[in-house]
């Protein structure tokens, strides 16, 4: 196994350790998003306070699975960047270049998780379309989708960084 392969395994592993015992049910509308780890000041952000933050528009997205085949589509998401939910709880820094050794996990309330490097997140165009949406072709998302959902619009398959149901943020520092 390569080494960032290693890291990840290893970033999840101690993610997953602090995780509850018991998940919510599958399916589970998400109320807030909770924001923890390696951050200056750890939140728990409910729907008002994300929209006090800087709202961003998708414009047209496809949801395209790993298979290719397309999953859905919005004329457009409204929410904020998860570039700008971290700069609002900061990520904690203790040395010179620890932010490239940071990985941000978003959980759904059905564990499921997806991924980000900070490199990936702010050196990259990537990090541009990771929207934090609550609203999708101007409607509050279906109970279906959860209050909030987050997806990674520039990625060539949107489908597995989709995440419904979303409710955790994580920034884990690799060793």
């Amino acid at each position: 196994m390569n080494r960032p392969a290693l890291l990840l395994a290893f970033a999840l592993s101690l993610f997953a350790v602090a995780s509850p015992a018991q998940p919510p049910p599958i399916g589970t509308p998400s109320h807030s998003l909770r924001v923890g780890g390696a951050v200056k000041a750890s939140a728990d952000l409910d729907l008002a306070a994300l929209k006090q933050l800087t709202p961003h528009d998708s414009g047209p997205t496809t949801v395209v699975c790993a298979s290719g085949a397309t999953m859905g589509k919005a004329d457009n998401y409204r929410g904020v960047l998860l570039t700008e939910v971290l700069k609002h709880v900061g990520i904690k820094l203790d040395g010179h270049k620890d932010d490239r050794r940071m990985v941000i996990v978003a959980r759904a309330t059905d564990d499921y998780v997806v991924t980000f490097s900070w490199n990936e997140l702010f050196n990259t165009s990537i990090g541009k379309e990771v929207l934090v949406a609550w609203e999708k072709d101007g409607q509050p998302l279906s109970a279906k989708e959860g209050q909030l959902l987050l997806i990674s619009g520039q990625d060539i398959k949107t489908g597995p960084r989709h995440v419904r149901w979303l409710d955790r943020i994580e920034v884990v520092r690799m060793p």
